[in-house]
């Protein structure tokens, strides 16, 4: 009857001490796939940030000389906006906070210069002087520098 009971502790914690591990694991799983899906989320900004600055960077030296390129540059305007918002929405995981708290002031600063120029635009039209001024490549600049400590969450 002891050795019966016995047995009985020793599967019942043998079941235990195994659903412990499965669950653990599944955590762990978890984590890694929010640390992926975040990583690929924010990768996948910093790629269209980036696209969308090298298009306004040579749409602003085509609109000096011809106007109607403002147009197309309202569009990247509005692109960058999009994706800034969109980002926005991203959670980080605990691993990648730093990184993102990073990505958050950027995207942060580059929404309140990109509303700026656009209001700028609407008052004053395009100008070189004031393309020059707003800080969009150096911000946009300071985005992709994240790339690389980025990828490194991933791997």
């Amino acid at each position: 009857m002891i050795q019966r009971k016995r047995r009985q502790t020793l599967l019942m914690t043998g079941f235990i001490a195994s659903s412990i591990l499965i669950i653990s694991a599944c955590s762990v799983v978890e984590q890694a796939n929010q640390s992926l899906n975040y990583v690929s989320g924010a990768t996948e900004y910093i790629e269209q940030v980036s696209s969308a600055g090298a298009d306004l960077q040579q749409l602003a030296t085509e609109a000096v000389n011809n106007p109607e390129v403002t147009e197309q540059i309202q569009a990247k305007i509005d692109q960058i906006q999009a994706e800034a918002s969109e980002f926005s929405q991203l959670t980080a995981p605990a691993i990648g906070e730093s990184i993102h708290e990073n990505l958050v002031s950027y995207n942060n600063q580059l929404t309140e210069v990109v509303d700026r120029f656009e209001t700028t635009i609407a008052e004053q039209g395009f100008t070189a002087e004031n393309w020059q001024n707003t800080g969009i490549p150096d911000l946009i600049n300071n985005i992709n520098n994240l790339k690389d400590p980025l990828s490194g969450l991933g791997n």
